[in-house]
């Protein structure tokens, strides 16, 4: 093998590792955009829960107040 040879084996070999490396990474970006939804969806809706449950006990203050 001469040396212009190897230079172009060892670039190709070079091109594939980014390949694989790149497509590794654009699939753990999809994996953490979809955990990261996941968790929006709960935050959401524990926010509508104390938003809930805040509106339930002021209700339960103002109508102790009136008795």
């Amino acid at each position: 093998m001469t040396d212009g040879e190897m230079t172009s084996s060892l670039v190709r070999e070079l091109i594939e590792s980014i390949d694989d490396w790149r497509n590794r990474y654009m699939d753990l970006g999809y994996e953490l955009g979809e955990v990261i939804n996941e968790q929006q969806d709960v935050i959401v809706a524990q926010a509508r829960r104390i938003k809930h449950l805040e509106r339930a006990n002021w209700n339960l203050k103002k109508n102790k107040r009136r008795r």
